[in-house]
């Protein structure tokens, strides 16, 4: 073999490591562009739109921390919801007392509650009756329509939709309410009409 073939062998070795090189990183760049991209942001788990679980004449109770019963919720058929965290209860019933022996009862149709029924929505025939203490004057309060909700710890009924409110034979309709059990305060909003009986006539 003449000097010129060694010289061309000689340079061929030198090239190899440059040559590996090269192929290794064409190589790394067809598997970046074969790999699946994905479009666009993470795309968040799906939520399921199913109950995860099925009760069928429940009850839910809550405790203060002294352990006094604060509120009852009883429905014919409880779903739980968890995505959001949710109860949703056919034929509902509400039952509370705060520590003045107020009470609250609250009935309809169907019901949303978390599951400490501290706030339940109620949807459909909606009706509230919140009675006073033992010795305290005035009947029974009557609140109705299609929804209402229930604070059960602020003690508080109140609703953005049409109500009528009616006790000791007064009736009243407003645009929207708020009625503060505590304080035996009532707010009407929007357009309020009704009749109310004077005292003494």
């Amino acid at each position: 073999m003449n000097a010129r073939w060694w010289l061309v062998l000689e340079r061929a070795q030198a090239s190899l490591p440059l040559l590996a090189a090269a192929g290794l990183a064409g190589f790394t760049w067809w598997l970046v562009q074969s790999s699946p991209q994905e479009d666009g942001p993470p795309r968040a788990a799906r939520v399921s739109s199913a109950p995860d679980y099925e009760l069928h004449q429940a009850r839910v109770a809550r405790f203060d921390a002294t352990g006094r019963l604060e509120a009852v919720v009883d429905g014919k058929v409880m779903r739980h919801f968890p995505e959001p965290d949710r109860l949703l209860i056919n034929q509902v019933l509400l039952l509370g007392r705060d520590e003045q022996g107020q009470g609250l009862r609250a009935t309809a149709r169907q019901g949303e509650a978390d599951q400490s029924a501290e706030v339940v929505t109620l949807r459909g025939g909606a009706q509230v009756v919140a009675t006073p203490a033992v010795g305290k004057p005035g009947g029974p309060v009557r609140f109705l329509g299609e929804t209402l909700s229930v604070d059960t710890r602020e003690r508080v009924v109140s609703s953005r939709q049409p109500v009528t409110l009616s006790q000791d034979g007064n009736v009243v309709r407003g645009q929207s309410m708020r009625h503060d059990e505590r304080t035996g305060v009532t707010v009407l909003g929007g357009r309020v009409t009704g009749q109310y009986q004077v005292p003494g006539r």
